[in-house]
């Protein structure tokens, strides 16, 4: 074979194992790209390991554009194409954060809002990550953000029933 080829064929096999259309983590989803391997590995196992310890599902996405939608409907759509939250229990929250828009929404399910009221979700995102965000920290902000979520889900009287 010639060198040609087989650089080819290299080619195609890399682009066939870094396919964007499965990604390799269930938690985040770095469509904007501005997470290190290494961050991504980190914010997943957090929120991974959430949803191992309580059933309830965290999300995070990052995206330039929010395909023009508002953060809210944003978060609210990508939430639902995924099926974030356990079925009949819809107890899954999704972060939502755009740092070329400069906005960012956390967006609960029916269940968790119940004790994840949208006051809290933005204080969270007041006090944890827009200090972060605004000196170019993104992956600090998202990563307060994350563990205030969860710190506050995993508290005894804010546990929800999803088993």
């Amino acid at each position: 074979m010639s060198s040609s080829l087989l650089t080819g064929l290299l080619g195609v096999f890399l682009l066939a194992c870094t396919s964007p259309t499965r990604p390799t983590q269930l938690f985040v989803y770095d469509h904007e790209g501005i997470l290190d391997t290494s961050s991504m590995i980190r914010l997943d196992t957090l929120l991974s390991g959430h949803e191992h310890r309580t059933g309830n599902e965290v999300v995070l996405v990052t995206h330039p554009t929010f395909h023009g939608k508002t953060p809210v409907e944003f978060a609210v759509a990508f939430g639902d194409s995924l099926g974030v939250g356990k079925k009949g229990y819809d107890n899954g929250v999704v972060i939502a954060f755009s740092s070329a828009r400069r906005e960012v929404f956390i967006a609960t399910g029916k269940g968790t809002v119940r004790v994840l009221h949208d006051s809290i979700c933005q204080r969270i995102i007041n006090t944890e990550m827009r200090t972060r965000f605004k000196e170019g920290d993104a992956y600090g902000g998202l990563l307060a953000g994350s563990k205030a979520v969860i710190d506050f889900l995993e508290r005894r009287e804010n546990r929800i029933r999803s088993r």
